[in-house]
């Protein structure tokens, strides 16, 4: 188990944290939840815009990260696949996010537009995290004059 403690040091969150190497078999085995993921390159682009706007220091643990708006996270994903109109990438970008709050990979107040790293991002294995700053680093930052329809 994986005990994380949120940033208001209020609330807490216990994980079950099974070996990297687990495959979705042994998962079943344990009764623990194998995450499907739909529109798996949608869901993948809004989490890696999401972890381009929320961890600012890639020296640090991703999680807990620094909350960023929904806005700034759909407009990384507008530059990583251009062309699409805002209705498109807002509906995508919406689903998207939806999936990933389900699935605790991020956190997201809709009412507030805020976007935060979610407790299953401190279940990245440590030699995943060079791979990941990586990654961090090649995406673009938000726009800050880029307004999209919410």
């Amino acid at each position: 188990m994986l005990r994380l403690v949120e940033r208001d040091s209020e609330h807490c969150w216990l994980l079950p944290r099974p070996p990297d190497d687990v495959t979705p078999a042994v998962l079943r085995e344990l009764r623990m939840q194998v995450l499907p993921v739909e529109f798996p390159n949608e869901t993948s682009r809004v989490l890696a815009a999401a972890l381009r706007c929320c961890w600012p220091d890639v020296q640090t643990s991703p999680w807990p990260g620094q909350p960023t708006t929904t806005r700034e996270v759909l407009d990384v994903v507008d530059q990583l696949i251009p062309g699409r109109g805002e209705e498109v990438l807002h509906r995508l970008g919406t689903g998207a996010l939806r999936r990933l709050h389900t699935s605790r990979w991020l956190d997201i107040d809709a009412e507030a537009q805020r976007v935060c790293l979610g407790p299953r991002v401190a279940t990245w294995p440590e030699q995943d995290l060079p791979a990941l700053r990586e990654l961090r680093r090649a995406l673009p930052l938000p726009r800050p004059d880029r307004e999209l329809d919410q």
